[in-house]
């Protein structure tokens, strides 16, 4: 981990990430599909635990942020290490809870363990959202048509957000 937290390009990886989401019609499905990639990853010792943390997680307020972006997140024990999946969707999956919600074409779902402080946990959280602000962050998102690609625009958004 660097000095200011946990990076997102220090847990992301190429077998996390699935820049064409086909087939999934719905946020539980999307949420099941990118914590099986985590788990196969090794990050997780249980898919069904995880996901529980994460619908406990989704029931106090909706992680659909604007700009077509859903950021879902947990913090379990089941969880082996931190780890970001992220998943795009050029048609977009409809991801609706109580609190609202929308269409998401870019979602990232963190894993967070138990043992990672809460201060710690939120800052990853603000991390991310930060990056997610950018306008050039999400075009690169969108354009990226390899995992290096997208790794590159989170090293480079990282970066800004140093500068910042």
């Amino acid at each position: 981990m660097s000095q200011g937290g946990l990076r997102i390009a220090e847990v992301i990886q190429p077998s996390t990430v699935d820049l064409s989401l086909t087939g999934i019609q719905d946020k539980d499905e999307l949420i099941h599909y990118l914590a099986g990639l985590l788990f196969r990853a090794g990050k997780l010792r249980s898919v069904e635990e995880f996901l529980d943390a994460v619908r406990a997680r989704e029931a106090m307020g909706t992680t659909y942020m604007e700009h077509l972006i859903a950021i879902p997140h947990g913090k379990s024990d089941a969880v082996l290490e931190a780890g970001v999946a992220f998943g795009r969707s050029a048609e977009g999956i409809l991801y609706e809870t109580e609190h609202g919600g929308g269409v998401a074409k870019l979602i990232f779902l963190l894993a967070i363990p138990d043992q990672m402080s809460p201060d710690a946990y939120i800052a990853v959280l603000a991390r991310l959202a930060r990056l997610l602000v950018h306008e050039e962050f999400r075009t690169a998102l969108h354009a990226a048509a390899t995992y290096e690609d997208v790794f590159q625009a989170v090293v480079q958004g990282e970066a800004l957000l140093e500068q910042i």
